[in-house]
């Protein structure tokens, strides 16, 4: 009978933890809890304050009846990084060994700062090759002291500390069956993408973003009126918030009058849902990308659907943005295929809430720091050591005489394709440091485009307004806002110069869509005039601070200038000819700057 042992998740907002049997394909769940951990206490992985946090889970345990003390923890943390490679099959108990002494190839870091632990995803064993495809992960060593410290502050003793992709995995590929299918598991902190071919891992990727970026996105927007993240992660999972695109396309704010009472806060709304969803835009982008570098290296195989967990697949409407966004089909899991619990377990109608803690539990990478692993190989293997020694013995004796020959083309053919091999590994590692630093690049980029917009040209867009406005004009007030600039003028005019002042805003590069939203007329107490006061609206157009800051608005409109006097200077006679009409030019440009009063 398999041992029993507690799997846990601590979480940034939420603590999972379940009573398991360990290393079951298909796992009993006795008993499981959920509940809140306690704030500012988990950061990147790492629990900042053991002790109470100890005493937190001491007491959930206590309420629980929990009182099994051999723990398996899982980890969320961007500091895991994971690589998978391909080695010769050899006996797992020369894995790791193999993987110590190759390390440096496969990460490009301070190995001695990290515990390197693996779990095989495939074994290849044909008459053509025998390899072992491994998943590799390097956790930093204080990262794992830093679980060992806390398992013993609690009482526990750790028998597996698994990573939160391979715990995911475990149980995901029972759901997705055959051909290929992807799952997105969108955490707080980060999001792990998953490509499974036939229940075996193809491809895993991970993306510095999560569910606490769309969470801080509604904290900063005041319209939500939300001021902790608790709050803001119910409204999430409450109201739809999300859009079902990420470029709505004027849709959301279409039929809407200006002239309605509510104008200003339906507004506000929709500025702040496209806000909100604005952020999902750097997972979907690289999610994107995940499945378009899997595709150009399988273009004959189809991606069949993708699955959704995590704390962000709870999220209202992130199903929908991404089946339009991918062009695939998108499902959530909330039942768990090949789990089951013992009867009156309250799991809230979710069970996927438990996918990680109840997935590793099936068979956890291990993460042992090198001092405890060196101390268990010792006390473990030293009688099985001796007794090999003996059989070695006699094996080398029978060898020696009657297989030099044979080992001596084998040790060649070994070194041929080793030669081989060693040629051709730099490719990935060039690819790696490639879209490693395309990632970034992209999110300094996208980072760098949501701290400014039209605004910052402000200064150069009065400068234009003064040149443009008829002399008998002056603006009485002026507002502008990240989308939109609405200006009341104040003239003795008639409709003639307003229509002129709107062709002359049209000509300033950074706005669109000038518009009279309304017209009043009042008269002067002192001397009779009519003043008439418009409302003009504006709208800006797209700001890109990567590229746009670089030209001031006068350079925007001389550009436009040469362009439109490349494309307008010449007209075509009756005869047929073709001449430039200077002077029509030059009369159109004066008349244009003259103003027209109307006595009252």
């Amino acid at each position: 009978m398999a041992k029993k042992v507690l799997s846990i998740e601590v979480g940034l907002h939420h603590t999972r933890v379940v009573e398991v049997e360990q290393g079951k394909k298909n796992p009993h769940v006795s008993n499981c809890i959920s509940f809140e951990t306690p704030e500012n206490i988990v950061e990147d992985g790492f629990i900042l304050d053991k002790e109470l946090m100890a005493q937190t889970l001491k007491t959930q345990l206590a309420s629980a009846k929990m009182n099994i003390k051999d723990v398996i923890f899982t980890v969320a943390s961007t500091k895991i990084a994971n690589r998978e490679v391909v080695i010769p099959l050899v006996a797992e108990n020369k894995i790791q060994s193999i993987i110590d002494a190759s390390a440096t190839e496969y990460f490009p870091l301070d190995v001695s700062e990290y515990t390197i632990s693996y779990t095989i995803l495939e074994k290849i064993n044909t008459k053509e090759e025998k390899k072992l495809k491994l998943l590799l992960l390097a956790a930093p060593n204080n990262l794992v002291k830093n679980i060992y410290g806390f398992a013993e502050i609690a009482g526990l003793r750790i028998s597996a500390i698994d990573y939160i992709g391979n715990s995911a995995y475990q149980l995901l590929k029972k759901h997705v069956g055959a051909g290929v299918n992807v799952s997105v598991q969108i955490n707080d902190q980060t999001t792990l993408v998953n490509v499974m071919e036939n229940e075996k891992l193809a491809l895993q990727r991970t993306i510095p973003y999560g569910a606490m970026n769309i969470v801080s996105a509604v904290l900063d927007n005041s319209i939500f009126g939300k001021t902790n993240s608790r709050e803001a992660m119910e409204l999430l999972m409450q109201e739809n918030i999300i859009n079902a695109r990420l470029d709505m396309g004027g849709e959301a704010n279409r039929g809407i009058s200006m002239a309605s009472d509510n104008y200003d806060q339906v507004m506000r709304e929709i500025r702040g849902r496209e806000d909100v969803t604005s952020t999902i835009q750097y997972i979907m982008n690289n999610v994107n990308r995940v499945l378009d570098y899997y595709m150009s290296r399988n273009s004959e195989k189809r991606i069949n659907a993708i699955y959704l967990t995590g704390e962000g697949a709870k999220f209202k409407g992130i199903e929908v943005l991404f089946t339009n966004e991918t062009g695939f089909d998108v499902k959530k899991i909330d039942s768990l295929f090949g789990v089951s619990f013992n009867k009156g377990l309250a799991t809230n109608g979710n069970q996927a809430e438990y996918l990680t803690a109840i997935g590793a539990s099936i068979a956890p990478v291990g993460f042992v720091p090198e001092d405890a692993r060196a101390t268990n190989t010792d006390i473990g293997n030293s009688k099985p050591a001796a007794m090999g020694f003996a059989v070695c013995c006699g094996i080398a004796a029978i060898m020696v005489v009657g297989s030099v020959v044979n080992y001596q083309a084998a040790r060649i053919q070994n070194s041929s394709l080793q030669n081989e091999v060693n040629q051709k590994v730099y490719i990935e590692d060039v690819y790696a440091s490639y879209a490693e630093a395309k990632l970034a690049s992209d999110y300094a980029d996208y980072m760098y485009n949501q701290t400014t917009n039209r605004n910052y040209q402000f200064n150069d867009f009065t400068e234009m307004l003064e040149k443009v406005m008829p002399s008998n004009m002056h603006v009485a007030s002026l507002e502008s806002q990240k989308d939109v600039l609405t200006m009341n003028i104040e003239a003795k005019s008639n409709l003639y110069t307003v229509a002129d002042l709107l062709m002359k805003l049209k000509e300033i590069p950074s706005i669109t869509d000038v518009a009279v939203a309304d017209i009043r007329e009042t008269q002067d107490e002192d001397n009779g005039d009519v003043i008439e006061t418009y409302t003009v609206t504006c709208s800006y157009k797209d700001y890109n601070a990567v590229t746009d800051e670089k030209v001031s608005l006068e350079e925007e409109a001389a550009q436009l200038s040469e362009e439109t006097a490349t494309g307008d200077t010449s007209t075509e006679t009756t005869d047929g000819t073709t001449t430039t009409d200077s002077t029509a030019s030059a009369d159109a440009t004066d008349n244009s700057n003259e103003t027209t009063t109307t006595e009252q």
